[in-house]
């Protein structure tokens, strides 16, 4: 999956992909001479639906043009979010590809819905080890037709398979690849079912492809604000709130797996970004408990006090039910916590 759902940064694995930062712009600029290797954006008739497909390698999916070097195919363009899923320390990289002549429906700025023919891909790797790689692709109109699952890479690195059942402790280390039919917990929460690639989190991406550049290249089908969708009004809200929105706001919104058990949103919304009383204050902060039993806590949020915060005491649990997010994930993200317990402890009693 993807989270172009799933993923905190790191450096590049050692094999990084021969892919110039010239293909990666040309292709998500409009401008872009077709004789400099990538393909114009309208120079093919956009796909049309197909069947769903039956892959049992990554190699079939057409991330690589040169499997035996490790070479990402020029149409497959990397990118970033602004704000990174926490992923035990995992290294990740993620790739897109968007069909030629197609645009992304923007017309709801929060909920991004991609083109037929769309794939994204994330990798993961530990110590230069590749792990797994995980695929969103849409191929039909239908709200339920999108390929998700995770191939594991084999032990000579040479390809990757589907692993429908996923598979733990991938190498001998503590990676663990998910289900097929785990995919959905976290990715339906958004009808594109992608969560990285959005418009908060590519207002906030350091380079290419980002909102703007997106824009520029036209496309987009409805044009985001010339400013973006920057989070919060101070650094250290801007951390808190990027890191709730891509750790916990895939289930924690009115579509996600949480809903019917917290209604909490931790999702940001554009409207609310910029300010400092946003739907996630209003829905966390000083808000009693409603489904969890935290002893002496009581409230999700208490400004100025992070131990006695409900999220704090979830974040930093492991290998119980208390633990927050409860899936994907072994170790307590140190930085994100500090994020976390630095903005409750800002906020004014």
């Amino acid at each position: 999956m993807l989270a172009v759902s799933c993923g905190g940064g790191g450096a590049a694995a050692p094999h990084d992909a021969a892919v110039s930062s010239d293909v990666s712009v040309a292709v998500v600029d409009a401008a872009a001479d077709a004789a400099d290797g990538a393909p114009a954006l309208d120079a093919a008739v956009p796909p049309a639906p197909y069947p769903r497909p039956s892959y049992l390698h990554l190699s079939e999916t057409g991330l690589y043009s040169d499997l035996a070097s490790l070479t990402i195919a020029p149409s497959a363009i990397p990118f970033e979010p602004g704000y990174k899923l926490w992923s035990d320390g995992a290294t990740k990289r993620r790739w897109i590809r968007l069909p030629p002549g197609t645009k992304i429906d923007t017309s709801d700025m929060d909920h991004w819905v991609f083109p037929i023919g769309t794939q994204f891909w994330k990798e993961f790797s530990l110590n230069g080890v590749l792990l797994e790689t995980r695929l969103v692709e849409h191929y039909g109109t239908g709200p339920d037709d999108y390929w998700l699952g995770a191939f594991v890479w084999n032990a000579d690195q040479t390809d990757a398979d589907f692993a429908p059942d996923g598979q733990q402790n991938i190498a001998g280390t503590m990676h663990d690849a998910p289900a097929q039919k785990d995919c959905g917990e976290c990715h339906r929460g958004d009808i594109g079912r992608v969560l990285g690639f959005s418009a908060i989190q590519l207002s906030a991406a350091a380079t290419p492809p980002n909102l703007q550049s997106l824009a520029a290249a036209g496309v987009l089908s409805d044009a985001p604000a010339a400013g973006g969708y920057p989070l919060g009004a101070d650094p250290v809200t801007t951390a808190a709130l990027g890191y709730l929105h891509a750790n916990c706001g895939h289930c924690h919104n009115p579509s996600g797996t949480s809903w019917p058990d917290t209604q909490m949103v931790l999702r940001s919304v554009v409207a609310d970004t910029g300010l400092d009383m946003s739907a996630v204050y209003g829905s966390i902060v000083n808000v009693p408990l409603q489904y969890w039993r935290g002893g002496e806590i009581t409230v999700r949020v208490a400004p100025g006090q992070p131990d006695a915060s409900a999220i704090v005491a979830r974040m930093s649990a492991r290998g119980n039910d208390d633990q927050m997010p409860p899936l994907a994930t072994e170790l307590v993200d140190s930085t994100g916590l500090d994020s976390i317990r630095q903005w409750i402890s800002g906020l004014s009693p």
